[in-house]
């Protein structure tokens, strides 16, 4: 592996960015071909996931962990390290430029969320009557969309889709744990929307999601299990020293775990490990949203 080669373009520019992703992804796959491993095992080796690795060779924007954990588990040369980073600055500006057209793009009261999510080691997310934004198939998101005053349906799709990708594909390393009501698969199965579909892709994709991501795990909340179940909610965690953060964003505001707004933390931790504590098992949520996937196929 010490003998590759990056070739150093004559001049590059920030307006190379492109260009620069587009050398990193070659030589990264040259580095994973010379050490004969495929993505998924390079994956493997660097925590992270085979989409992920799969972007950075095709010069998609990404996270600059990504290419630290692909040098942890190849170990290339000093001086192929250095230049793969350099070559990586251009990540580091088109990640800066996502993250920010990300932001610019949302109602303002969510921009909070969206700035934490990246940094997040952990997320923990509660919802009882839907299926969280980072869990929703495009179908679903078009369904939700034209019952609102969203101004584009195909920009904020646009918008919740990057936001996914960046969380399960950028911030790999991140635990992402959802409970999720049976209520809410009841009214997605039940529901009259414009096709029948839109019931049948979402459950798809959750059941997909989580077959692909170790790091994604769905469990459903049983109606038997409690009576009374708490408003939706999230808690993130970060690595040292920075705080947790807990929020819910319930009729188009955001309540949170900072001083000012009032939130306790305690109290949102108290109330998920209740619910996890009902929550069915992996393989029994598995089972259920299978069952759920055939009730839809089956009907007329």
């Amino acid at each position: 592996m010490d003998d590759l080669t990056v070739a150093r373009p004559p001049s590059l520019s920030p307006q190379d960015d492109n260009e620069q992703r587009r050398l990193l992804g070659l030589a990264v796959r040259e580095l994973r071909k010379q050490a004969d491993l495929t993505q998924e095992a390079l994956a493997k080796a660097a925590h992270s996931s085979q989409g992920a690795i799969s972007r950075l060779e095709r010069g998609y924007v990404g996270s600059s962990a990504i290419l630290e954990g692909v040098l942890a588990a190849l170990a290339p040369a000093p001086e192929v390290v250095a230049e793969l980073r350099r070559l990586n600055l251009a990540n580091e500006r088109g990640q800066e430029k996502h993250q920010k057209d990300l932001i610019e793009a949302t109602t303002p009261w969510f921009g909070k969320v969206l700035e934490l999510e990246p940094r997040a080691t952990a997320i923990l997310s509660w919802t009882g009557e839907r299926v969280k934004g980072l869990l929703q198939a495009e179908s679903y998101m078009v369904e939700l969309f034209r019952g609102s005053d969203v101004d584009s349906i195909a920009d904020a799709v646009t918008g919740r889709a990057a936001r996914a990708t960046r969380a399960f594909i950028e911030n790999a390393e991140c635990r992402y744990e959802f409970l999720i009501s049976e209520s809410a698969v009841d009214r997605l199965v039940r529901c009259e929307t414009s096709t029948k579909y839109v019931a049948v892709d979402q459950l798809k994709h959750l059941v997909t999601l989580v077959d692909r991501n170790p790091n994604i795990g769905v469990r459903l909340v049983p109606y038997a299990k409690l009576l009374y179940v708490e408003p939706d909610f999230t808690i993130m965690e970060f690595a040292p020293p920075e705080a947790a953060f807990g929020y819910s964003d319930l009729l188009k505001s955001l309540v949170t775990t900072e001083p000012s707004s009032g939130l306790d933390l305690d109290h949102l931790r108290e109330c998920w490990a209740k619910l996890s504590h009902s929550a069915l098992g992996a393989g029994e949520t598995r089972d259920a949203l299978e069952k759920a996937l055939r009730r839809c196929q089956e009907s007329p």
